[in-house]
């Protein structure tokens, strides 16, 4: 796109040179400049521009697929049988003669002597006060209050709304335009070509030498201690029965086994990688800056002003006027009067009066009787009960035993690596006025040295 955009400067520069050929002569571009184009000659102006396809190879990764070999450590495991002996413990009965005592229950009949608190009753002369309600006529006064309505004249004002006319004056802003002289500044757009440098990354790429890191599993043996629980006779006495027995009880002990682990080894080996880098390199050109020039001129424009005139006219204003007048209003009054009247009265009064009522009271007395007791005897006797003995026997089996090896062999594996591949683009690039070599391809811009365009 870049190489595109270069014919608008290039068209530009065309016909602003067309005046400097007659002047003096121009003078055809350097090589390695494809933006900056110098024509003189008025056939120039007016020539088409033309375009041209050019051929550039390029380079992209493209991710491929190989099959290497690599060595591979496996574990194998297969059993072995092997003969081994151990020891079996085996019950036998053995019946023997102990003297066993025995506890029985024996009840017999035991006196005993308790106390049983009885009641006597009483009959006593008791005197007591009772409280009787005694009704009664009683006279009281009270005060009542009787309403009394009375007809009074009052003097009652009242609000009426009145509207008259009243003139006013106010002020109104009137505006007048009057034609002025001003000066003003103008800015217009000028066009003028600069030359400029900037700087463009090109893309090379390069093979490149690398370390690479990977982890191997190495075998190793591993030798640990570990806990195994194994059952002992131990022989022990019942507490009641006094009898011996054999009873098999856990035992824990250490013992070292040795296994095989795969341990993680790091390891280093080199390979070829493609390493793209950028190189800077510089480009220079002229492009059309447009500039904004300030110019001075006088013009005619209408100025309005606002004037203050009074004005008067009228306008209706409400009032609100008190008018007073009697009217005849009902006004209540209180007044208290006395009442008399009889009201019942209870009164409580008190009598004194002999009665007979029955007085408990306890009193102990001692009583004796038998009740029956249970006591526990011990009785001995001597029994035939059989023993349990633990015999140690030796027998022979045969076992099947895991074995780990480890095997080492070598195995085709797939792996991915990224690949440089060039290929081929065409691209339109534009010719010179003259019919010359293309500007994107770093020519002089003129077809010949000595040209009508290039003098």
């Amino acid at each position: 796109m870049k190489k595109i955009l270069w014919l608008v400067p290039a068209l530009a520069a065309c016909v602003a040179a067309s005046g400097r050929s007659e002047a003096g002569g121009g003078e055809c571009a350097p090589a390695g400049a494809p933006q900056q184009l110098v024509v003189t000659g008025p056939e120039c102006a007016s020539a088409a521009p033309a375009f041209a396809e050019q051929v550039v190879t390029g380079y992209r990764a493209e991710l491929r697929t190989r099959t290497v070999n690599r060595t591979v450590s496996r574990v194998v495991t297969r059993e072995v049988p092997e003969t081994y002996s151990y020891t079996e413990y085996v019950a036998v009965s053995v019946p023997q003669r102990q003297t066993v005592t025995t506890y029985q229950s024996v009840t017999r009949q035991v006196p005993y002597t308790y106390t049983v608190s009885v009641p006597v009753t009483v009959p006593q002369q008791q005197t007591r006060t009772v409280y009787r309600a005694v009704a009664r006529q009683v006279p009281y006064t009270w005060t009542e209050t009787v309403p009394v309505t009375v007809a009074q004249k009052q003097t009652v004002t009242s609000y009426e709304t009145v509207t008259r006319q009243v003139p006013y004056t106010y002020t109104v802003n009137v505006p007048v335009t009057v034609p002025q002289q001003q000066t003003r500044t103008v800015y217009r757009q000028v066009a003028k070509q600069v030359p400029y440098t900037w700087t463009e990354t090109v893309p090379v790429t390069t093979v490149v030498k690398q370390a690479q890191s990977y982890t191997a599993c190495v075998p190793e043996q591993v030798s640990e201690v570990v806990q195994v629980t194994r059952q002992v006779p131990v022989e022990v006495c019942d507490p009641c029965t006094g009898c011996k027995r054999v009873v098999c009880q856990p035992v824990c002990e250490a013992q070292t086994v040795t296994r095989t682990v795969m341990r993680s080894v790091p390891m280093t080996r080199e390979v070829e990688v493609p390493v793209t880098t950028y190189q800077a390199q510089q480009r220079s050109g002229v492009r059309t800056v447009v500039e904004c020039v300030p110019s001075t001129e006088t013009v005619t424009v209408n100025v309005t002003s606002y004037q203050a005139q009074q004005r008067t006219e009228t306008r209706n204003v409400t009032e609100v006027v008190a008018v007073p007048r009697e009217v005849t209003v009902n006004v209540t009054q209180y007044q208290q009067q006395a009442r008399s009247g009889v009201r019942t009265v209870e009164e409580v009064v008190p009598s004194t009066e002999t009665v007979t009522v029955n007085v408990t009271t306890y009193q102990a007395q001692q009583r004796t009787e038998t009740r029956a007791v249970t006591e526990v005897v011990p009785v001995t006797q001597e029994v035939t009960v059989n023993v349990q003995q633990m015999q140690a026997v030796a027998r022979t089996a045969t076992r099947t035993r895991l074995v780990s090896e480890t095997v080492t062999e070598v195995v085709p594996a797939v792996e991915q690596y990224t690949e440089m591949v060039p290929y081929t683009y065409t691209v339109p690039v534009a010719l010179d006025s003259c019919g010359g070599t293309p500007f994107a391809m770093g020519g002089h811009g003129c077809g010949h040295r000595k040209s009508r365009c290039c003098k």
